[in-house]
This record gives structure tokens, sequence and C-alpha cells, in this order.
């Protein structure tokens, strides 16, 4: 009887102050009927859940939860190898950082399709409330704004602030996924090895140099698989993670729910994940839809259909452009995200003033793509044996055990995105970060087993060093192209 009593009070509660809230400050009765609907439903149902689990089991934050962030210790020494290879990142991705994103133009489409521009202003610079945020970003001012305004204060400019930020999670990304190998595998080198091919990875060296969302999306994901190993029996920094990457990038919290299901596949806890984090998400984007009016809400049909001109559906493309678009995600995915190919450097053809750049190019009846030369050669080669290897360890280790483990988390996380950017998108290497760290950690899993070997780890340290120099150069040949414009 008390829970329905509860249950009737929650509902009552919530759908007043979802009423109030949303005529007072998101102009509900000028929105269309379904709009309407959608939004006194959606935020009613979330706070009805919160409260009344509140009211059920307490605060998210338990005393289970207390207990297991207070044995959490910091020593530099233990720490020490992983944020020195972060620092060494941050001031590559710093160095190049400010030469890509201060063209004397505005920069938008140009590095392989980036919204640079509009994101430095998004995140650190002035008028931000009559700035366009997509439904895709449900809550992204929330995310990004507060540590734009900090670093102005210091800065006195935007433009470093953004850039400064952005190079600083690059090189976060760095110690995170060096702290996540480490933590499953004990063994220091391999930790630092697997975490520079990430930093050195095409996706995370551009990504985490030229301002966008995507570096950021790749912190929150690879934050959540650190999580989970972390601490598998509290649920609050889990729904954290979630909440993060959902703001983020709402397509990206789909990856979150597969790797919780592959390592959490009880029902009670996936739909208790799913709710706190899908209600505590609705009621931020709606805060957020308040603060920033220009913002769009995810889940009406008025800010879904602005998103349909970013879709290329594969049934309807001609056989030869099909057949070109499958080809170029798949060496997107697994090729250029990790080893940089030449790239195409666009003028006349797409009529822009300032250089575009390309992994593609089309022209009637002919989808073209990026190659590789010299040491990309070779670097792709073994790359492609890496990846050969790993996947035939994950196919031994699931005929044997039955049990995909981690290796089918990172598995699915990569066909989620192939199958997103099958019919999404046209650069794909701009989502690269949504999969590259997916990519790097099942190449570790798969070759942990060789990770005592003194010839393997000086072998990954030559590989490592030949791709820090084909990168260099990748972005090198960007930035020589674009001297005259800076």
């Amino acid at each position: 009887m008390k829970k329905i009593i509860a249950l009737l009070l929650s509902i009552s509660f919530s759908v007043i102050l979802a009423f109030g809230f949303n005529l007072l400050f998101l102009d509900l009765l000028e929105r269309s009927l379904v709009d309407q609907l959608l939004l006194m439903f959606l935020s009613s149902a979330s706070l009805t859940y919160i409260f009344f689990s509140i009211s059920k089991e307490g605060l998210l934050f338990t005393e289970k939860d207390k207990s297991a962030f207070s044995h959490i210790g910091f020593s530099f020494r233990e720490y020490a190898p992983g944020i020195l290879l972060a620092l060494a990142f941050f001031l590559v991705y710093l160095y190049f950082g400010l030469q890509l994103n201060r063209l004397s133009a505005a920069q938008v489409d140009n590095l392989f399709d980036a919204d640079v521009s509009s994101w430095m202003r998004r995140i650190s610079g002035p008028g931000e409330k009559d700035f366009v945020m997509r439904g895709p970003h449900p809550f992204a001012y929330f995310v990004f704004r507060p540590f734009g305004w900090l670093l102005n204060l210091f800065t006195k400019d935007p433009a470093l602030s953004a850039i400064l930020l952005n190079t600083f999670t690059g090189g976060t990304c760095v110690f995170l996924a060096w702290l996540f190998i480490k933590r499953h595998f004990q063994n220091n080198i391999y930790a630092l090895l697997i975490a520079s091919v990430l930093g050195l990875s095409t996706s995370h060296f551009f990504f985490g140099s030229v301002v966008e969302t995507y570096i950021f999306s790749a912190l929150a994901l690879i934050l959540f698989f650190l999580l989970l190993e972390a601490d598998r029996q509290s649920i609050f920094p889990l729904v954290f993670a979630g909440v993060l990457t959902f703001g983020i990038t709402i397509t990206n919290f789909v990856q979150a729910v597969i790797v919780f299901i592959v390592n959490h596949p009880r029902w009670k806890e996936i739909f208790r994940f799913l709710a706190w984090t899908i209600s505590l998400s609705i009621i931020l984007s709606v805060l957020h839809a308040a603060v920033y009016p220009s913002s769009k809400l995810f889940f009406l049909l008025t800010s879904t259909k602005v998103e349909r001109k970013f879709f290329n559906i594969l049934l309807k493309m001609p056989a030869w452009k099909a057949v070109g678009r499958i080809i170029f995600l798949v060496r997107t995915v697994f090729l250029y995200t990790m080893v940089a190919p030449d790239v195409y450097i666009l003028r006349e053809e797409v009529g822009s003033s300032i250089p575009e750049f390309r992994f593609f190019k089309i022209v009637p009846g002919t989808f073209s793509y990026s190659g590789y030369d010299g040491v990309g050669t070779v670097l792709v080669l073994i790359w492609g044996i890496m990846l050969m290897v790993a996947g035939l360890m994950f196919l031994r280790s699931l005929i044997r055990t039955r049990k995909g483990g981690m290796m089918l988390a990172f598995v699915l996380c990569l066909l989620f995105n192939f199958i997103l950017h099958a019919n999404y998108g046209q650069e794909l290497f701009l989502y690269s970060p949504d999969w590259a760290y997916a990519l790097t950690f099942f190449v570790a899993f798969g070759l942990a087993s060789f990770r005592e070997n003194r010839y393997f780890q000086i072998g990954m340290f030559i590989f490592l060093l030949l791709l820090a120099y084909n990168q260099w150069h990748f972005m090198n040949v960007i930035i020589n192209e674009l001297l005259p414009y800076m």
C-alpha cells in the first residue's frame, strides 16, 4: 500500500512540476500537439521514476558507493608513467592544435567535415545562447561551458581556451587508456604501448588537436569502460558516465548500453541502469533547453526532422555509390582510424576558397579512396596483421569458453558504429573517435598473451616510432597547405 501511495504522489508531483516548468520556460502551449504530448510525457515519466526510486531506495549515491570511493587513493609514483605519457601527448596535440584551429576565415567542414569554429564558440566563445545546439548533443553546453568559462578567466582568449580544453581531453584519453589496460593486465609496459597506440592513432592524433566534440565522446566512453572494471557493484559511477556520454552525443550512449548488457546480463540491473540514466538525461536536456533556448530537444519531432539531411540511405543510392560507401566505411573503420593515408586536398571540386581535406573523392560513377605509400604501406600491413591475430584470438576464446567478455563488447561497439555510419555522415573519419578506443582495446586484449615477450615489446615500440613519423608527416601536409590562410 505504501508503494502505491508513493507512486501516486510521485506521479502527481511530477506532472504538476513538469507542466509548470514547460509552460513557464519552454513555451509548452506554443508547440505542436505532438511535441506537447512528448514533452509532458517524457519529462513527467522521468521525474516520476526519479522521485519514486528515491522514496523507495534512497539516493542513487548509496553507502556502498561511498565505501567504494573511500578506498581510492592516489600515489604519484604509481600513476607517474601514465601521467607523463598523457602530458607528452597533450603537448604534441597543443602544438598542432595552435596551428590547425586558427585560420583567418571561419572553419567549417574543411578539416574532414569538422565544425571547428562553431564548436570553439560553443565551448568558450560569446553569444552561445543564440547559437543552435542540435538534438544529437542533448546537453552539451552543460558539459563544455563551465570548463570554457574557467579557462577564459586565465587565457582571456576564447579560442585558446577551446584549444586547451580539447587538447587536454586528448591527453586525458591517453591516461585513461593506460589506466584501463594497466588495471586489466597488470603490466605497465604493455599499458604504455597500448595507450600510445591510441594516442598516435590518426583519429586521436587529429581530433586530439582539432576542436570538435568527438574527442570528448571518446573520453566518456573510455571512462565508462574504466568504471565498469573498477567497481562492478556500484551503479552510481556507471550512471554518471552514461549520462555524460548521453549528453555529449546521444548515439554513443548505445555503446554504453551494449557494454553494460555484456558485462551485467541481469535484466533488473539493465533496467535500473537504463531508467536512471535516461531519466536524468531527459531532465538535464529539458533544463538545458530552458537555459539555452536555441538548443533543440532530441526527443521532439521538430528536432529529428533536421537530422534527416545527414542520412545517406544505402538502398536509395546507385549501386556503384553504395558499394563505394561500404568499402570506404571498412577502410575508415579498420585502417584510416589508426594509420593516416595520403589525403585528398580539394578546392575547385567542392567550390571552396580554403582547401578541404578528405579521405575520399566522388566523381560520377567513381568512388575513390585515399591510399598508402612508403612507410604508410608498411604500417598498415603490420596493423592488418595485428588485427588479424587479435581476431583469431577472439574466435579461439569464444569457441573454447563460450564467453566473449570484453572483446565481445568491443566487437559489438564496432558493429554498432558500422551499421550507424553505413547510412549516416559523409566524411566518415569525422566520427572515428567513437570507435577508435574499441578497435585499440580489441587489439590490446587479443595480443595480451604476448605482453611479457621482450621481442614483442620491442617490435611494438618500433611500430610506434614509425607510426609517429607517419602521423607527424600527415599533420604537416595539412598545415603546409593551410599556411597561406593562417
